[in-house]
């Protein structure tokens, strides 16, 4: 409904307001008012942006009835949501909107103009899947080794060959709406390569992981900890196929001898590892239904480089995990004088911990070589 910077809000005006808001912190309505229970559709997941907006958190209490004068109380309860939805995301680095006296009788449609620049920000940005430092981190829900077990293709260089290693893992969700909810509100898939023990390649593939550091797979980004590797998809850009969401190559290492440079060259009888850059580890990703679950399988791939003239027999672990909204503001940050921006009559109004919505995760396949 069209309103007037300078009037005094109407409860429909107020309503449009809260409605609009209620489409990020629970999830976008239908015709009649109730809450879309999204399914999962190749082609509506990737297009229809509405789908990227709600945080799944709880109904609450914002509308009004028809007939009542909006008043600081009303706008007061607003502003609290509004704030916890903003600490969710900066933390405390937010930008507080604060409330009126209590005193004051009348709100008027301009008092709405910050909530709304808020908004909008949210609907034309990917601001909505920012996460604060209120994010729960567990690093390393499974781990997946391949003991040890040499791989690679062990011939000459002349050869020309890559062999690869290969593992798939499984993210599990009860329905497609919680694997919303979890990326809508920030979270994200993690994980991390290890090399570890062994004769040969253990300081080589050591070496390519710490460059890329922790993968980390959001609703509209895949990026990494380190300095090597690109993201190109993420959860809004799959479909039921895999497709290349990471890839790092080009572990140039430096001479032997400098500050801080590598050389981790073996030259063994067999020739060993040397400092070319051909090593890869790549990462695909694929979305579909295993019967009323909602999955999601990563598949982690590394290649050795085609000079690389002995097999591998390092441990190389995968460990994968999440990161995913917690509660905020946390309980410590309520009690301070800080947290009154969150509390109406020393009620908190918070964003609540997404910890419900986090998957399921299991090894899809184990690691396996090709040659």
């Amino acid at each position: 409904m069209p309103r007037n910077v300078g009037d005094v809000i109407t409860a429909v005006s107020f309503n449009t307001v809260v409605d609009r808001w209620n489409v990020l912190w629970q999830d976008p309505k239908d015709g009649s008012g109730n809450v879309v229970a999204y399914t999962y559709d190749v082609a509506l997941h990737q297009s229809e942006t509405l789908r990227q907006r709600g945080w799944g958190q709880p109904a609450n209490s914002l509308n009004v009835s028809a007939s009542t004068k909006i008043e600081a109380k009303h706008y007061n309860l607003l502003a609290a949501h509004i704030n916890s939805g903003e600490y969710h995301r900066e933390d405390g680095s937010m930008t507080v909107n604060n409330y009126v006296a209590q005193a004051v009788d009348v709100v008027l449609a301009s008092d709405m103009n910050p909530f709304e620049t808020i908004m909008t920000s949210y609907e034309n940005t990917d601001a909505k899947f920012d996460l604060g430092a209120t994010g729960i981190e567990n690093y390393a829900v499974l781990s997946n080794s391949n003991g040890g077990t040499p791989w690679g293709t062990g011939d000459a260089a002349s050869a020309n060959t890559r062999g690869t290693l290969t593992t798939v893992q499984k993210y599990k969700w009860a329905n497609y709406n919680d694997a919303r909810h979890f990326f809508n509100s920030g979270g994200q898939i993690i994980i991390d390569l290890e090399a570890t023990g062994g004769t040969f390649g253990y300081n080589e593939w050591d070496y390519v992981f710490d460059q890329i550091d922790n993968i980390f797979i959001g609703a509209k980004t895949t990026t990494k900890g380190g300095t090597n590797g690109t993201g190109q998809k993420n959860f809004y850009s799959l479909n039921g196929n895999y497709q290349q969401i990471f890839n790092a190559i080009g572990f140039q290492t430096g001479a032997y001898g400098g500050a801080g440079a590598y050389a981790y060259q073996y030259t063994g009888m067999y020739g060993g590892y040397n400092t070319y850059g051909g090593r890869q580890v790549t990462v695909e990703a694929k979305l579909g239904m295993d019967g009323t679950d909602f999955c999601m399988w990563v598949k982690v791939i590394l290649t050795e480089d085609v000079d690389d003239v002995a097999q591998v027999d390092a441990n190389i672990t995968l460990s994968t995990g999440y990161k995913v909204a917690g509660d905020a503001p946390e309980s410590a940050y309520l009690a301070s004088s800080n947290g009154s921006v969150h509390k109406i009559d020393g009620t908190p109004y918070i964003f609540t911990t997404r910890i419900a919505k986090v998957p399921t995760i299991t090894t899809d396949s184990p690691w396996t070589f090709a040659s």
